[in-house]
C-alpha cells in the first residue's frame, strides 16, 4: 500500500505530521513485546482524538501503542525512553 510506504519515513527529526499520526495503525497485539522497538511518546490531541501513547517500529512498519496498553504492558515489558516526538499540525 503507499500510506505503509510513507508511514515507514515520517518520523523525522525527532518530528510527524498530524496528518501522517492519523494514519498510524495502532498495534493491538504481537508475538513477541520485546522485538518492539520505541521510537518516542506523543501526546497530541485532536479536534476529534486524543493521541497519549507511544510510537514503536515492530518489524518494519510503524505503530502506535497507547497509553492504557503501555500500562498494562509494563510489569512484562520495560517502556525505557523518554523521547517526546512534536507533532506538526497541517493547515
Amino acid at each position: 500500500m503507499q500510506w505503509e510506504k510513507i508511514l515507514k519515513d515520517s518520523v523525522q527529526d525527532g518530528t510527524i505530521r498530524e496528518l501522517h499520526l492519523r494514519h498510524i495503525p495502532t498495534l493491538k497485539t504481537c508475538e513477541n513485546w520485546n522485538d518492539v522497538e520505541e521510537i518516542g511518546l506523543v501526546d497530541h490531541r485532536t479536534k476529534y482524538a486524543h493521541y497519549k501513547g507511544i510510537l514503536v517500529k515492530y518489524g518494519d512498519r510503524i505503530f502506535f501503542v497507547p497509553e492504557k496498553r503501555m500500562q498494562a504492558l509494563a510489569p512484562y515489558r520495560p517502556w525505557k525512553t523518554k523521547k517526546m516526538i512534536k507533532v506538526i499540525v497541517d493547515k
